[in-house]
């Protein structure tokens, strides 16, 4: 796990009550952000908020303020759909081409709120609307004439005005004659840092991926886009299809000839094989004993009927995905759309599949005192498990290769 940060600075109302929080980028305990791409600033600020901390610990019930760059605004990449929640900030720097523009009308028409800098909002975007706009007003680049010209000309019913970096009782004292509606800056509050904890890109991505394969709604053609898109993962699919581990006489030359040939669900245990096996900085001993476990609540479901054997391998190989991940188990099952069954297995060995889990485990563990009293007996577990030893050691050099 790495650290994770974001700057958070409350937004007051007239009473001054909390109405919402900015959140700001930070990469360091220290209170300042250095970046030089807005776009992964703004990807860091959602992500940390979002996954790592959680947006209801940082803000609660408030509104989050978050500045988004053009990219954003145009769609290249998602804003959170907590359309009643987030605030768009835009930044003085964005161009407000027509294309901005209308980019803004439509993410206004869905319901966000949008924040801008008052000489944008004059410039671009000073009509009547039913929807909401906060304009911001830089109270250190404007004297008392100028300030009052331009709130004049904001009297709309669908703007809220917003004094920003007040730093002295002078100044709130100036601004609260002028009747803004919300008020933020050092007087109030400095940006607090607030640390979190989360996994590495790579890792996020490969949870991203293991949401698809374990999505009952996802169809083979979905996955193949997905396999098929990197190139590291697609080449070793295909060659452990290829592989003597399934003896076929025909070589499978792509994805969607192996689904044809070795069946949809075996495809999606192999490419969820796969993707586990990729992550490195963990050794390999650790992914070893995950396909022991698989391998053996596998073939103990001949032995307890009502479980699933594909639902018991699942069980089994994701019941090390937290030490793969260096996360607890129950924030990576909040991230997966596993069924209920699986899940209780896997956090509590709940119900026949935990029983099941809970069996394998004790066995390889070398306790087979615990794994006798939901019925299955020892010399299965021990035959079981020997079988399993042997796939495990087969299977691991031929997922690993690249």
């Amino acid at each position: 796990m790495q650290d994770t940060y974001v700057g958070s600075q409350p937004i007051y109302n007239k009473e001054l009550a909390i109405y919402a929080y900015q959140l700001l980028f930070r990469n360091n305990d220290e209170n300042n952000a250095s970046f030089s791409d807005g776009d992964q600033a703004t990807s860091e600020v959602i992500l940390n908020s979002l996954t790592d901390i959680g947006l209801d610990k940082l803000v609660g019930n408030h509104k989050a303020c978050i500045n988004f760059t053009r990219n954003f605004i145009l769609g290249e990449y998602p804003i959170p759909a907590l359309k009643r929640q987030i605030i768009i900030e835009i930044q003085a720097d964005v161009t407000l081409d027509n294309e901005i523009i209308e980019a803004l009308h439509q993410l206004s028409e869905k319901g966000y709120t949008l924040a801008l800098p008052a000489p944008l909002f004059l410039k671009y975007f000073n009509t009547p609307s039913e929807h909401l706009y906060i304009v911001k007003f830089d109270t250190t680049k404007y004297n008392h004439a100028q300030l009052e010209s331009m709130i004049e000309e904001l009297r709309l019913d669908n703007v809220r005005l917003l004094a920003e970096k007040i730093e002295s009782q002078h100044e709130f004292n100036v601004s609260t004659k002028m009747d803004f509606d919300y008020y933020q800056g050092y007087f109030f509050c400095h940006p607090s840092i607030i640390k979190g904890r989360g996994m590495p890109a790579n890792k996020i991505q490969l949870v991203q991926l293991l949401q698809k394969l374990q999505d009952d709604n996802t169809d083979s053609k979905e996955i193949d886009r997905l396999v098929s898109s990197d190139v590291s993962l697609s080449f070793r699919l295909l060659r452990y299809a290829n592989s003597s581990m399934f003896g076929l006489n025909t070589r499978i030359e792509s994805i969607q000839h192996a689904v044809t040939l070795l069946g949809w669900n075996a495809i999606r245990m192999i490419t969820t094989l796969l993707v586990l096996s990729s992550i490195d900085d963990k050794p390999p001993e650790l992914f070893r004993q995950g396909l022991i476990r698989a391998k053996l609540c596998e073939h103990l479901t001949k032995y307890k009927h009502r479980v699933d054997k594909n639902m018991a391998f699942t069980a089994g190989l994701l019941s090390i995905i937290d030490a793969l991940l260096d996360t607890p188990m129950d924030e990576i099952l909040a991230q997966l759309p596993l069924n209920n069954k699986l899940t209780q297995a896997l956090l509590n060995h709940e119900g026949e599949l935990g029983e099941l889990l809970h069996d394998s485990i004790a066995y390889i563990y070398g306790k087979p005192e615990e794994a006798k009293k939901f019925g299955v007996e020892i010399v299965i577990l021990r035959e079981s498990y020997l079988k399993a030893l042997v796939w495990a050691n087969a299977t691991l050099p031929a997922l690993q290769e690249h």
